[in-house]
């Protein structure tokens, strides 16, 4: 089936997708932008996140309030995230209210005014949000994995930074950082569902046709993964404990093979590391493996929270496991059980609007073109078991990568991973 998505590039590179689902009666309209913690500086850690907050405290002259209730008031529900490479303003609508909805996101990523008054109140809700994340650690775990994966690079930064650095974040910085990230060519308007197309365009064009700035700079590669671990103990019942080795990037042609591989790995109940760790033995109520991607890099890793005890236990299995995945590969039955799982998520998340939307425009920031549904899957169609023992080979062959929080025999055990 012919992919039937329209992109438009404004003069000055600015592109819009328009994905029309005639049969709904809603559709999802964002601002997306190729633009996230991995511009920001050390200094200014948290910078492009706490941008994303600052808008929704005043945008185009309308306060928070005018801001909620401009979309409340038509039974809209408005969101926005920050993440490493990319940051959207997201809107799910009615169809009849397309054009003003989108009129919302594109004030607030690019007409925010940033009240002086608010921009120390917005410190203090992000720093609870620090506060929070710290306090919880199955999230803690996860950030000291990353700043372990990649140090002394943006990517090890926290997203969120931390309270030293937001405390020296000022105007100027808020409004340097949209001038030089949130760039015509590094822009994707994305709109999904039912529309009146010229109504959004003429929306666009207003914003965006005269707006000018400067491609994206070559963003630096993290360098080659190296041995390392991050732990902090804490009094808690659980170790919580993340082993990981680095693998392909988002654009690699491996990207689908390194997919399939964690999903066999620990994707679900009838994963390796759920059925051996969990269902046999015991040893945890949460593992799990996944995969994470950008743009020049990725990393593969196992989650676990289990008692302190068996965490070396833990770790001796995963490792087991790796290695068989590595030397022999998955089973016929495991890969085509595999293959199911991801192409039918894909599916149903291309019959969601809001996940059209942003499909779409990651495909655009990422690839410089659309990738059809059928595109896809048939790349999950085409991954063999070669493939699979190909990527677990290739992140076996890289360093060992550990975090842990809670007792200290949870962070011997991934120390134990790290020095193996």
């Amino acid at each position: 089936m012919a992919d039937v998505r329209e992109v438009i590039t404004l003069p000055n590179g600015a592109r819009v997708v328009f994905d029309a689902m005639p049969n709904l009666r809603t559709s999802a309209v964002g601002v997306f932008l190729a633009a996230g913690a991995r511009h920001e500086s050390d200094e200014r850690n948290g910078l492009a996140h706490f941008l994303e907050h600052m808008a929704f405290k005043s945008a185009s002259g309308l306060s928070a309030r005018e801001i909620a209730e401009a979309v409340e008031a038509r039974g809209g529900v408005m969101n926005a995230s920050t993440g490493y490479e990319l940051t959207n303003y997201f809107v799910r609508c009615l169809a009849p209210d397309a054009p003003d909805m989108l009129d919302v996101a594109l004030a607030l990523a690019f007409g925010p005014d940033h009240p002086p008054e608010e921009i120390e109140r917005e410190k203090g809700v992000v720093r609870q949000e620090i506060g929070e994340a710290a306090d919880q650690p199955d999230d803690l775990v996860f950030e000291l994995a990353q700043m372990a994966s990649y140090p002394d690079h943006p990517l090890g930064r926290p997203i969120l930074g931390t309270e030293q650095t937001l405390d020296t974040i000022g105007r100027d910085d808020l409004v340097g950082f949209g001038l030089r990230n949130y760039s015509p060519q590094r822009t994707v308007i994305s709109v999904a569902g039912r529309f009146d197309r010229d109504a959004v365009l003429g929306v666009v064009n207003r914003w965006l046709a005269s707006r000018n700035g400067d491609p994206a700079p070559k963003a630096i590669a993290p360098a080659d993964g190296a041995a390392a671990l991050r732990t902090e103990t804490r009094k808690l019942e659980q170790s919580h404990i993340v082993l990981a080795r680095r693998t392909v990037s988002a654009t690699s042609p491996d990207r689908f093979a390194a997919r399939i591989f964690a999903e066999i790995f620990g994707g679900g109940m009838a994963s390796r590391l759920f059925q051996d760790v969990r269902e046999a033995r015991g040893l945890a109520y949460t593992i799990d493996a996944s995969c994470d991607q950008h743009s020049d890099c990725g990393r593969i890793s196992v989650y676990a929270g289990c008692d302190a005890k068996d965490a070396a236990e833990v770790v001796r299995i995963t490792q087991d496991i790796w290695a068989d995945l590595a030397t022999a590969g998955p089973t016929e039955v495991e890969l085509a059980r595999a293959k199911a799982i991801a192409a039918a998520q894909f599916a149903m998340s291309a019959e969601a609007p809001a996940a059209r939307a942003g499909s779409a425009a990651y495909e655009l920031l990422t690839f410089d073109r659309l990738v059809s549904v059928e595109e896809v899957l048939g790349y999950i169609d085409a991954v063999t078991i070669a493939d699979v023992r190909g990527v677990a080979a290739k992140s076996l062959s890289n360093p060992g990568i550990a975090s842990a929080v809670g007792p200290k025999a949870g962070l011997a055990a991934a120390e134990a991973f790290v020095s193996a």
